[in-house]
């Protein structure tokens, strides 16, 4: 199989991209340029919106945009020849009439299929539009996969497990664990106040219950570094159930969910899928975060029928 150029790559990730902004709710379309955990979110949100309706009409085709000049590396194959691209692409985002444009950098993973056809798997966003991946490129200039792990400062295989649990302050975890840098430090403090707070935003609900279940091993390749460390993907799926009670209701002003706002909601359960890229250095170092989002994800509901 002939190698991908970085033009190839970048043609694969914008060609991708533009599919993926057709924004169908026909699950055979999706399915047509997306795969993985993607698949999974675009499906459950097609899903909401058959459910619950759409909260509002679409916006302009050009907001949010993708800059054409996507930063993209092809990796090599994973096995039984599987190909990956590691990508980073500028999007821009605009309310119709702003005077102002938002833009944040996106890195995304895309796999080839057996049938041939590319399709996006995981998305997430860098701190700054200027953070791009660094991966090692090899002598035929395909981005660096696998190799040997053993200097790395944390182990690939278990540093998506270790990474949710120190972020949700597990018992037994600490800094000790891992290296883990500041940033990640300041997550870890700022989730435990704001579950604190909780109760008192949600109007003191009846019942109230989260639940963290993060997938512990990495998704797709690992990504080696120009510095010999390593890039991995990883995957949670965060839940909140709330139960208002007898007599009791919420409305949501805004909400990921497709059709959810401005309606009383007296139970509700709602899932998110975060997605994470890790940055491990090589020898002793501080484990980071090169890019994150959470995504709406699944939502049930019971609307509030006045008992």
């Amino acid at each position: 199989m002939k190698p991908l150029t970085a033009d190839d790559a970048r043609g694969v990730a914008g060609e991708v991209d533009k599919r993926a902004e057709q924004e169908s709710q026909d699950p055979e379309v999706i399915k047509g340029y997306a795969e993985g955990p993607w698949l999974d979110q675009l499906l459950a949100a097609a899903e909401n919106g058959r459910k619950y309706g759409t909260s509002t009409p679409p916006g302009p085709t050009n907001s949010p945009e993708v800059a054409p000049a996507v930063h993209a590396w092809a990796g090599a194959g994973t096995g039984a020849g599987e190909r990956w691209i590691l990508a980073a692409s500028e999007v821009s985002s605009h309310a119709v009439g702003a005077s102002q444009n938002s833009a944040e950098l996106r890195w995304s993973l895309h796999h080839e299929g057996k049938d041939g056809t590319w399709r996006a798997t995981f998305r997430a966003y860098a701190p700054t539009v200027s953070a791009l991946p660094a991966p090692a490129v090899g002598p035929d200039g395909q981005g660096v996969t696998g190799g040997d792990t053993s200097k790395l400062a944390a182990d690939p295989a278990e540093v998506c497990g270790r990474y949710y649990d120190y972020r949700n302050g597990k018992d037994g975890t600490d800094a000790s664990d891992t290296g883990w840098d500041a940033d990640i430090d300041a997550a870890r403090v700022t989730r435990a106040e704001g579950l604190k707070g909780l109760p008192e935003r949600l109007d003191n609900p009846k019942s109230l219950t989260t639940q963290q279940e993060p997938t512990r091993t990495p998704y797709g390749p690992l990504w080696r570094t120009v510095d010999g460390g390593a890039l991995v993907a990883c995957l949670s799926v965060n839940t909140l159930t709330v139960d208002m009670g007898p007599g009791r209701y919420q409305t949501f002003t805004s909400s990921g969910w497709s059709g959810t706002t401005g309606i009383r909601w007296n139970k509700y359960t709602q899932t998110q899928l975060g997605m994470t890229m890790l940055k491990i250095p090589a020898g002793p170092g501080e484990v980071s975060i090169g890019a994150e989002a959470s995504w709406p994800y699944t939502f049930d509901g019971t609307r509030y029928d006045g008992s």
